[in-house]
């Protein structure tokens, strides 16, 4: 085995992109999306004795303050195959040394291998997979595990995501969708659709993505960091966004009242005829709610929108924000559904709902978006977390100790934020 600096970024991307472990941030086009933050980035790999490709990193280096220093990162790990323990070893002791001449104290990496099996649910699978052998073998060449964190705010990639298997019929990914067909009902009800859209249409992303900002107190991206994360991934980019119109809505919903009322006028049976007017009732309800919002008007409106890189035959849904509206239009709903069908279609064998908290606790305030993308039916996968490989124990203690220190009080402020923010709407 050889270890190589600065693979032809062809070479590498072709190795990785068609590599069961990657994430487009393990791919070329990751470097340009993280400058300046990350000053520099290095494409690396192991050849065989043959000469060929068989592992890929990239590897991140990032200037410091306290200490005036730099540390090196590897996002979501490599893409080999780590059943293979000897080069899993081989490629860990390189990538090390590497971070070593290129002058960083310590070097980052939270790969995306699975740790443990678990249930549909969240919890683990009894007799399931266990990869913490890995973890072992991270130990025996240097680096420190920081421990198996939940949230998003203990690691800096989710340790937990939600994938839906789309190597499958279609009709059976559908089948396993929680209140598939009654939402689409509920949609086509409302007149909400989704359609691909253009770099022109990022806006809508953006507003709202700052309409959850409020509500949960985290900083948002804004219009500019999507515009570099489209014309960096361009060739990989599906936009989607799903919209109505309120008044073609209203009147659907009218027309369906109309309907039904007429329908009870021939049901003699008072049991049969129960759930249908609590139908009406609600309906109704929505209709005034449509008018008393100001809503009631006949134009198209936005009402969400949904970025996805696809890479091979991998999906990952990198951002999502629907803007907050009548329950019933389920534009969050709508968008998944038409993505998953839409790229099925093109030839997608995965579906990465890209991040959960992992927490089972209904009290977690993210939870219910847990729960949402559960519903879809994917398999909750749990990753081994981060390792660090410490060269300065003294800048990197300074480092550790200043940089919790900033998330403490950045995660204090957005608790005071999003208080003073909901206490203003509530």
């Amino acid at each position: 085995m050889k270890f190589i600096e600065n693979v032809e970024r062809d070479r590498f991307n072709a190795f990785a992109i068609n590599h069961a472990l990657n994430h487009y941030s393990k791919t070329s086009y990751f470097i340009d999306f993280k400058k300046p933050e990350f000053y520099d980035g290095d494409l690396l790999g192991v050849e065989d004795d043959e000469g060929n490709l068989i592992a890929t990193a990239l590897m991140l280096h990032k200037k410091t303050k306290f200490p005036f220093s730099q540390f090196s990162y590897i996002q979501y790990g490599f893409n080999l195959d780590y059943e293979n323990k000897e080069l899993l070893e081989f490629f860990m002791n390189e990538l090390k040394e590497y971070a070593k001449r290129k002058g960083s104290f310590f070097l980052r990496i939270d790969p995306n291998i699975t740790r443990l099996e678990h249930e549909k649910d969240g919890k683990i699978k009894e007799n399931g997979f266990n990869h913490e052998y890995v973890t072992a073998l991270f130990q025996k060449c240097g680096y420190t595990h920081l421990g198996y964190n939940y949230g998003y705010s203990g690691n800096w990639m989710s340790r937990y995501t939600y994938r839906l298997d789309l190597d499958q019929p279609l009709n059976k990914v559908l089948k396993g969708i929680k209140r598939c067909s009654q939402y689409n009902n509920k949609n086509e009800q409302r007149d909400v659709h989704v359609h691909k859209a253009s770099i022109d249409e990022l806006p809508v992303l953006c507003e709202g993505q700052e309409e959850l900002a409020k509500k949960l107190g985290f900083e948002p991206y804004g219009l500019a960091y999507f515009q570099k994360l489209w014309k960096c991934y361009a060739p990989y980019v599906h936009y989607y966004v799903v919209s109505t119109n309120f008044h073609t809505a209203k009147c659907n919903l009218e027309a369906i009242v109309q309907q039904d009322e007429n329908k009870l006028k021939t049901m003699k049976d008072e049991n049969k005829k129960a759930p249908i007017i609590k139908s009406i009732d609600a309906m109704k309800k929505e209709i005034q709610e449509i008018v008393d919002q100001g809503l009631d008007v006949d134009q198209q409106v936005a009402l969400g929108a949904k970025f996805i890189i696809m890479q091979g035959v991998n999906v990952w849904n990198v951002n999502m924000y629907t803007k907050k509206t009548l329950m019933n239009f389920r534009a969050a709903f709508a968008l998944h559904r038409y993505a998953i069908e839409d790229l099925y279609n093109q030839g997608a064998k995965t579906y990465d709902f890209e991040g959960i908290s992992g927490s089972l606790d209904p009290k977690d305030e993210y939870y219910g978006q847990q729960d949402f993308k559960k519903s879809f039916g994917g398999d909750f996968l749990e990753f081994l977390g981060e390792f660090d490989a410490v060269f300065d124990q003294k800048k990197y203690d300074l480092w550790f100790k200043t940089d919790h220190m900033y998330r403490r009080v950045r995660r204090k402020l957005r608790y005071i934020f999003n208080k003073k923010w909901r206490s203003k709407i509530g």
